[in-house]
């Protein structure tokens, strides 16, 4: 009781410091909690989520080596299927002894050659025999794997050749059996089981995906897509194999899932493809527990820890809170003293807190107030009256005299000019830049203009004119070349420390304070000559007095040679034409410049249209040109623009020339191959010399034309022929192919395979029938 007093009464005494003490026990025990709560959570679940990824990461490697190694395997049973010597004995109805024996060293040579390959045979359907890389030669009646044979016999399980998941008796182990894929190679499918077999071992096959994980307890699965265990590191039953295939419905993933009659487990699950020809999935179940059995132990430690850092927390708390407190009770003493305030009781907050807070808000409003005023009273009525005084113009001397003297601005009195920093790609400036930024940088290049020409020059005034430019009041007292170096370089001042490059010009010595007006609209007016001069370009009125011209127009002579190369499509002629004309602009001033490019430009527009048979887009007409040169902005920059509009005017002209010409070119080509088809020499060679064009020309305009070569083509109208003098008659073939063309049978029985599938007599044999039948 007497406890609960004594804390009432420090309370009322020092209220801000038991409110310091209440505010940092809060937060620290809110902030304990929540961590506590969200640790307590989500540890378990995090770090799930983190072996997860982790697991379905390393499954996704390994399904993918697992995989390619399968293909390789699947490659190199078909590239040893290809060997000569096995397929002629796979298909011969004799052999001898030493032909044996080379076949079963050659069989043995492939499967010593990778060890995941548990054995090779080669059955030959005419001899009814087997040799296999383990036993060599057996008749096909006593060989110990029938599985396979009866696969080949059975016509609805002849079609699954790759692939096939199985179990291969061990003939010399006694009756064991061992999980093999098996890969079969059908030398005359639909006609004989002759083939080449060639057995994968499943378990070393599947070596890098058992070595994947940590983990021993784990399960693995592969599953093809006809939904066969290709392979399981334990054994399970047809329905656990088909509730993990359930899971496993994504390309790659995980899941926490509890099986039927198991344990609840982490279930990862990827799938690989194989050659395009089978999907295997790929399942892995990890007990949960076997992942979190140390995590539940050390969520449940936290509790004493956050229970220690609590207790050590509010310890720290209450004494921050003391150190604070001295210093706020020392400065409310002092700012009570200088307020002369009396006591808190006299219209005063009992906090000592708020009547700092509402001190100290005053007197920051007073500060604002006054910093508001002197801104606005000095620095914008300076900028204003300045920028009145050049944009407007409409004051007298006395006016202008006696305002001066109002804002404190010391204006210059002899040799006054203006001079004025433009910004270069006004455009680009104003797209990254927004209107406050832009005002910025103007008030930056103001500063760095002002700071730069006072070192040369003792009396200026720096004006922020908006949009593109800054004006520069200023007296002139050196000599021209001078002040001109000096302008150049704060122009490079500006580009170190603003990036911003500036078009300069400076304008005429004032006779009277009252033409500043009509200087300043002069000297901006010298800016636009950077379209002649280019960006960066300094430009004083005095150097380019009595610089005046008329409109450039197109000699005749010019006009006469443009209209040709336009005619023949010189792109190189064309261009110097214009460039020559485009040189002979640049002595021109502003506005006749800009006129005679318009005019030079329209020129070229129309000899061109005169060429074309179709109107010129939008971007040749004048408002595209006028466009150009607000956006560009110099001469130069246009140059290369206009390059481009005519190069690919003359493109065009040139490819709808071409489409016209080609029409007939196809035709010409298959009358000539029809003519020579019998000429063993016809090639691509032979046609060019005919068509007056060389090889290459010839063979990819072809191909552009056709989507097709010309020799696929050639070879497509001789076995057309070819085909037809099969059926019509029983001439030997050899004759035949030499009547159209083909000089060697080795090269027409590759070509003729290739095309149809059967040798020419196999073709003879399957079609004559039918073509006897019809007549």
């Amino acid at each position: 009781m007497k406890f609960r007093i004594s804390l009432l009464k420090s309370f009322q005494k020092h209220p801000t410091y038991m409110r310091i003490i209440f505010y940092f026990v809060s937060v620290n025990v809110l902030v304990l909690a929540i961590s506590f709560l969200v640790l307590y959570s989500q540890s378990s679940r995090t770090l799930v989520e983190e072996i997860g990824e982790h697991s379905e990461s390393l499954l996704v490697n390994g399904a993918r080596n697992t995989a390619r190694l399968m293909e390789w395997s699947l490659d190199f049973a078909f590239s040893s299927s290809n060997d000569s010597e096995l397929k002629v004995y796979a298909l011969s109805d004799h052999y001898s002894d030493y032909e044996t024996y080379e076949v079963w060293n050659r069989l043995m040579g492939i499967k010593m050659s990778n060890p995941s390959i548990d054995s090779v045979y080669l059955i030959n359907d005419y001899t009814d025999t087997v040799i296999d890389s383990r036993l060599g030669l057996n008749e096909a009646a006593s060989f110990y794997d029938q599985d396979i044979l009866n696969r080949l016999r059975n016509p609805s399980q002849s079609d699954q050749t790759v692939l096939i998941p199985r179990k291969l008796p061990e003939p010399l182990n006694g009756g064991a059996f061992k999980d093999v894929i098996t890969i079969v190679r059908l030398y005359e499918k639909g006609s004989s089981i002759s083939a080449f077999v060639l057995n994968v071992d499943t378990r070393e096959l599947m070596t890098l995906l058992q070595n994947n994980s940590q983990y021993q307890d784990r399960i693995i699965m592969v599953l093809n897509d006809h939904n066969e265990r290709v392979f399981s590191s334990i054994s399970l039953n047809g329905e656990q194999i088909q509730e993990y295939r359930d899971r496993a419905h994504g390309m790659s993933g995980w899941e926490i899932y509890k099986p039927r009659d198991q344990e609840k487990q982490l279930i990862v699950y990827s799938n690989a493809s194989i050659k395009g020809i089978q999907n295997w999935s790929f399942i892995e179940g990890i007990p949960r527990d076997l992942i979190l059995k140390k995590i539940d132990v050390l969520r449940d430690l936290t509790i004493l820890l956050f229970a220690g850092l609590f207790l050590a927390s509010l310890a720290v708390t209450v004494l921050i809170s003391k150190r604070v407190y001295s210093p706020i009770q020392d400065l409310v003493s002092n700012v009570m003293k200088q307020h002369q305030a009396e006591t808190f009781s006299q219209g005063r907050s009992a906090n000592e807190l708020d009547y700092l807070s509402s001190v100290f808000t005053a007197q920051q409003e007073q500060i604002v107030e006054l910093t508001d005023h002197w801104r606005h009273s000095k620095i914008l009525g300076r900028e204003r009256f300045l920028r009145e005084l050049l944009g407007r113009g409409s004051l007298v001397r006395e006016e202008i005299k006696s305002q001066s003297e109002e804002w404190e601005i010391e204006l210059p009195e002899e040799n006054v000019s203006i001079v004025i920093f433009r910004i270069d790609y006004f455009p680009e400036f104003m797209d990254t830049y927004p209107e406050k930024d832009r005002r910025l940088l103007r008030f930056a290049m103001g500063n760095i203009v002002h700071e730069s020409l006072r070192m040369a020059e003792q009396h200026l005034q720096t004006v922020d004119m908006g949009h593109d430019h800054v004006a520069v009041i200023i007296s002139v007292n050196s000599p021209a070349e001078e002040f001109i170096a000096n302008l150049k370089v704060t122009q490079q001042l500006v580009q170190q420390y603003l990036s911003i490059g500036t078009t300069v010009a400076w304008g005429g010595t004032l006779q009277h304070l009252n033409d500043i007006h009509e200087a300043y609209l002069e000297t901006y007016e010298l800016t636009q000559e950077r379209f002649r001069f280019g960006h960066g370009a300094v430009i004083a009125k005095m150097y380019l007095e009595g610089n005046s011209g008329e409109v450039y127009h197109l000699p005749i002579d010019k006009e006469r040679q443009l209209a040709q190369a336009i005619h023949k499509t010189n792109a190189d002629t064309a261009l110097e034409i214009m460039h020559q004309s485009v040189g002979a602009l640049r002595m021109l001033p502003y506005f006749e410049c800009k006129m005679s490019l318009i005019t030079l430009f329209m020129d070229m527009r129309r000899l061109i249209q005169d060429q074309s048979a179709k109107p010129l887009p939008s971007s040749f007409g004048l408002t595209s040109v006028e466009n150009q040169i607000i956006k560009l902005e110099t001469l130069d920059n246009l140059v290369p623009w206009i390059d481009h509009m005519l190069t690919k005017a003359l493109d065009d002209l040139a490819a709808a020339r071409t489409q016209s010409k080609n029409a007939g070119f196809v035709e010409d080509v298959e009358r000539i191959i029809a003519k020579q088809l019998s000429n063993p020499n016809l090639s691509s060679k032979m046609l060019a010399d005919e068509l007056g064009l060389s090889v290459n020309y010839l063979r990819s305009l072809y191909k552009a034309e056709t989507n097709q070569s010309i020799t696929d083509t050639i070879s497509q109208k001789r076995l057309e022929y070819i085909c037809q003098e099969l059926l019509a008659s029983d001439s030997p073939i050899e004759p035949i192919i030499s009547t159209y063309g083909f000089s060697s049978l080795n090269t027409f029985y590759t070509v003729f395979k290739k095309v149809y599938g059967v040798t020419p007599a196999q073709y003879r044999k399957m079609y004559k029938k039918d073509s006897d039948q019809l007549t």
